[in-house]
């Protein structure tokens, strides 16, 4: 059975993070499963990655376990993507 990439949820991560650690970071965010790009930015947010899960409890998982946990993130945003 294959699964409906329409029903897929789609968030973007705003990311605060601690000086010296953005080309590790990027490296680790794209090594997680669910985490389609991940970009440095310039304004109040350091880096924002774009995620998708099968669901939201998959996309919490993502966030607040995986994400949340790597060293040198202060703290996330998450925007669900509508439509």
């Amino acid at each position: 059975m294959t699964e409906d990439i329409s029903e897929r949820i789609m968030a973007l991560v705003l990311i605060r993070i601690d000086p010296l650690v953005e080309r590790t970071l990027l490296d680790e965010l794209l090594g997680f499963e669910g985490v389609k790009e991940a970009h440095m930015i310039y304004g109040p947010y350091d880096v924002y990655c774009i995620v998708e899960c099968p669901s939201y409890d998959a996309l919490t998982d993502l966030v607040m376990n995986s994400i949340r946990s790597i060293h040198g993130i202060k703290s996330t945003t998450t925007c669900y993507l509508a439509g």
